[in-house]
């Protein structure tokens, strides 16, 4: 059997008050996603008394007239558009069981909104719905998963990662401390605690983004499906054939005996070769394997920074980043920035993935693939008043992979300036790119100041452009084998975690192994 990787945000939290932005939401994700997704969150916030304020759900009757429009919304679009999308909303319950997005294989169900988690899978029996638990980490009882009352064939999948943090396990590089008020992440609910206590489940990241659909730096889910049909991918869904990933695209397919991510296998062979393929945006680091939750083996791959003939042509990728700028408490009105550019190679470019923290991101590739004019936006975001705004620095950017000669040069003209570097520069170290004269008169308009003895006035200031080091196709796309051993008996799990040299991760859902004489 083939698969096809397909890319979305399975956790894009729609509001009570923002259901007029539904259909840019949509528009928006046909450009950035493979599939549609919405889990409308029926919960607003209250003030109870002298200003203290907490959540609750909505009105009934606003919650149901609004969850119809949506309903309706999506039956229009999949007769018009040759996009898939799934309904879903927000379970989160008395708090006990942890919160779960719940979707529908049509787009015909209801909300209900019991207390426990056992009652909302009992309401919800025999029929194609999903529950999806996220930020699991969090403490048990109080918004974390509670993974005594997990029902399997109702969640068969897990959000390992998102705008939250990493709900993987505890001790983690990965940070859980977007929410500080629900925080902070503790061993009970995790991801590997789950493992532990025998579940079958596949992984997937997503945002919990509740401004922009598929933000690239709160994570994104990956699905293998046999076809782009909506039951192929909710197939895929029910049989953990999935993967996550914090940042960037990085797919992840692993096999174990001819059977994806996500399988149950029974085997009489004394050892197996399980495959791991991945394609990422930059160099992989390493690829872990874990065995019953624990690390047992790492790949890291050979050095690709071999020395190359002149005449060589390659195929490499690199990131061009564009924001930063003017402190926002010295100048409040200069808190955005529209960047336009083109990029221009004498060899063919391959392929262009945005890094997008807003919807203003577009690019258009050539017919002759030499160049690619291009458009995204940078802020900083002024209103950190909202409770679920994201206050942080928000640049944008590209991913580009380019085949090209090593000695060529790759032109890029933005905002006027005009950037050129070799290929070869681009292999061997970042560049930075500072919009000095800009920042210059920012800072003379406002303080009439023009020389100083350091370059802190203008420099901190000043919009800037960083190129990443790129890095040829053999150092981001990696195949290799891991060895296993089936058990004697009992049940073991094996799943992959990659990093990239960047920090990025990602990880496949697991393969279960027994041994059929058991």
């Amino acid at each position: 059997m083939t698969y096809n990787s397909y890319i979305t945000d399975l956790h894009l939290n729609l509001h009570p008050n923002q259901i007029d932005l539904l259909d840019k939401w949509y528009e928006h994700s046909k450009k950035v996603s493979d599939f549609f997704t919405i889990a409308y969150y029926p919960y607003h916030m209250i003030e109870v008394k002298n200003g203290y304020k907490t959540e609750e759900e909505i009105d009934f009757e606003k919650m149901h007239h609004q969850w119809g429009e949506i309903k309706k919304f999506l039956n229009k679009k999949n007769k018009e558009d040759n996009f898939i999308s799934f309904l879903g909303y927000e379970w989160q319950g008395a708090g006990l069981d942890g919160d779960h997005n719940i979707y529908f294989q049509k787009d015909t169900g209801d909300i209900l909104l019991p207390k426990r988690y056992e009652e909302l899978v009992n309401s919800f029996k025999g029929r194609e719905v999903i529950g999806i638990p996220h930020h699991l980490g969090y403490s048990v009882g109080n918004r974390g998963k509670n993974w005594l009352t997990h029902n399997e064939e109702f969640s068969p999948l897990v959000e390992i990662y998102s705008h939250h943090g990493s709900s993987e396990k505890d001790q983690t590089n990965l940070a859980m401390d977007r929410h500080i008020h629900m925080g902070p992440r503790v061993d009970g609910g995790t991801v590997l605690d789950g493992l532990k206590q025998g579940y079958h489940f596949g992984v997937i990241a997503s945002g919990d983004n509740h401004e922009i659909p598929a933000l690239v730096k709160n994570g994104r889910a990956g699905v293998w499906a046999e076809s782009y049909t909506k039951e192929s991918i909710w197939n895929a869904f029910k049989e953990r054939r999935t993967f996550g990933f914090t940042d960037s695209r990085i797919t992840v397919w692993t096999e174990l005996e001819g059977h994806p991510m996500g399988s149950i296998i029974s085997t009489n062979n004394k050892k197996s070769q399980m495959y791991v393929s991945i394609v990422a945006n930059s160099c992989v680091e390493r690829i872990e394997l874990y065995k019953n939750t624990q690390l047992i083996d790492i790949y890291i791959p050979k050095s690709s920074c071999k020395e190359r003939s002149q005449k060589e042509t390659v195929c490499f990728k690199f990131k061009l980043e564009c924001g930063w700028g003017p402190n926002v408490k010295i100048f409040p009105n200069v808190y955005e920035k529209n960047w336009k550019g083109t990029l221009k190679t004498e060899g063919k470019i391959k392929s262009v993935e945005s890094i997008f923290n807003s919807f203003d991101n577009t690019f258009n590739i050539s017919t002759d693939q030499r160049t690619v004019d291009f458009n995204c936006k940078s802020q900083k975001n002024t209103d950190t008043d909202h409770w679920m705004r994201d206050g942080s620095m928000k640049n944008e950017g590209y991913i580009f992979e380019i085949e090209a000669p090593i000695t060529s040069e790759i032109q890029i003209d933005l905002d006027g300036e005009k950037i050129i570097y070799s290929v070869l520069d681009i292999l061997q170290k970042s560049h930075l790119f500072v919009f000095e004269k800009e920042a210059r008169k920012l800072v003379k308009n406002l303080s009439d100041l023009q020389d100083f003895y350091r370059s802190d006035g203008w420099y901190h200031n000043a919009y800037k452009a960083k190129i990443y080091q790129g890095f040829v196709k053999e150092a981001y796309e990696v195949e290799t084998y891991f060895e296993v051993v089936p058990p004697l008996i009992g049940e073991e799990s094996y799943f992959v975690k990659v990093f990239q040299s960047d920090g990025q991760v990602a990880w496949g859902s697991p393969i279960w192994l027994k041994n059929i004489e058991e």
